[in-house]
């Protein structure tokens, strides 16, 4: 079995993986993300989180920590490396189709179950907040989004087009997709159609396994492959990757039953649908698909030193924040402090106050509170980025933490 199928969690295991690792004194917040092309679990803790990860994952897994290591598994406690991996990811410069645009979907998906779980808090809810405005940007600034870089992804792509094109027409619901043949490009055709969130697909194969299995992963309809000819006279768009040259022609589709709304996608080689069908309906070859993926994969790969650039100042961005953030939670202790002398006060005085004065006093009240922290926020962090005045910054944050505490 491949390694990435072997670390692969479905949802329930991650939920399950998450929760037992959400229990553990030395993990504050953990998200995981599982897709076809990899499995990944990123966590904010101590020094012993990687070590209680495996032990989790192992036992999820069933075997054991030296085993799951032989299997591949790897790790990394180096945090600036290990958030520009998360950004480079997010973003689809680490996919196998470069530029990606789905992986961001499925982040923001692990994203939901994780905070449905209650998984991660502030740390996380910030790092997917930077990683969607690099996205943006990226998706704004550079062609590294633009068009499809695969066959099957292009193919799903094409007719996601079409749909919109028939949906501005007032078409779009009664549509009907059909793919003839799931072969590798045509089951990866079908789970592209899914990701995209398209509807009304039927799907056939010679070999019955193939398309009922596909199907019930897909939740799409399958039909019985004697049946194909019949059901093309339902269908607007046809997707062929059956491996019999010309299995569509003039001879078994009756011309008179077709429509020339109709398209036609072969992603056969050789072709297997008949070219004289062109005087009827439209035709897409798998010629057509890969010169666009050619020219996509050509502008992509010109764009990633433009898109380099963006993912350093987003995870600059985001050191800078976690770095600020640090800060606070050190002075943790001072802020309870103050919270605390804030209602004090204001229980000693509101019984003497009408309600518009006990606002007014909140009010001055939250402002001093806020006032008295940034002061020594500010000050931390020049003393941390001045050298010459700090030379161990570890002491000198553990003696500020024990004056506050």
């Amino acid at each position: 079995m491949p390694t990435r199928e072997r670390f692969s969690l479905s949802e329930r295991e991650t939920e399950t993986l998450l929760l037992s690792l959400q229990s553990s004194e030395f993990i504050k917040e953990v998200f995981a993300l599982s897709t076809c092309n990899r499995t990944e679990v990123y966590c904010y803790g101590t020094e012993n989180s990687l070590s209680i990860i495996k032990e989790k994952f192992a036992q999820l897994k069933s075997v054991s920590v030296e085993n799951l290591i032989e299997m591949g598994f790897k790790s990394n406690s180096n945090s600036k490396e290990v958030v520009k991996r998360f950004f480079e990811i997010s973003v689809g410069v680490d996919s196998q189709i470069v530029g990606d645009w789905q992986i961001t979907s499925q982040v923001k998906q692990a994203y939901q179950l994780a905070y449905e779980l209650g998984t991660i808090r502030t740390y996380f809810h910030k790092l997917i907040s930077y990683v969607l405005q690099t996205s943006k940007k990226i998706t704004t600034q550079t062609v590294f989004r633009s068009g499809a870089a695969s066959v099957s992804f292009a193919t799903a792509d094409l007719v996601r087009q079409i749909l919109k094109n028939k949906h501005d027409m007032q078409r779009n619901d009664a549509i009907q997709i059909l793919v003839v043949g799931v072969g590798k490009i045509g089951a990866d055709t079908v789970r592209h159609l899914r990701k995209m969130g398209i509807k009304n697909v039927k799907i056939t194969n010679r070999t019955i396994g193939k398309s009922a299995m596909l199907a019930t992963e897909n939740a799409y309809e399958m039909i019985e492959f004697e049946d194909v000819f019949e059901e093309i006279q339902k269908a607007d768009i046809i997707i062929s990757s059956v491996s019999q040259p010309n299995f569509f022609n003039l001879s078994n589709i009756d011309a008179k039953k077709i429509y020339s709304g109709q398209c036609f996608i072969d992603l056969s080689m050789p072709r297997s649908i008949e070219s004289k069908l062109n005087n009827f309906v439209k035709i897409y070859t798998i010629d057509d698909l890969k010169e666009q993926t050619k020219a996509v994969k050509k502008e992509r790969i010109a764009a990633l030193p433009l898109v380099h650039r963006i993912l350093e100042k987003g995870v600059d961005s985001f050191e800078q924040w976690k770095t600020e953030h640090e800060y606070i939670s050190m002075l943790q202790p001072f802020k309870t402090a103050l919270e605390e002398l804030k209602n004090n006060i204001s229980n000693k005085y509101s019984a003497e106050l009408d309600d518009k004065n006990k606002h007014l006093m909140m009010q001055m009240l939250t402002d001093f509170e806020e006032k008295a922290m940034r002061i020594p926020i500010v000050n931390l962090k020049t003393q941390l980025t001045n050298s010459s005045t700090t030379d161990n910054p570890k002491l000198f944050l553990e003696n500020v933490q024990r004056l506050f505490s």
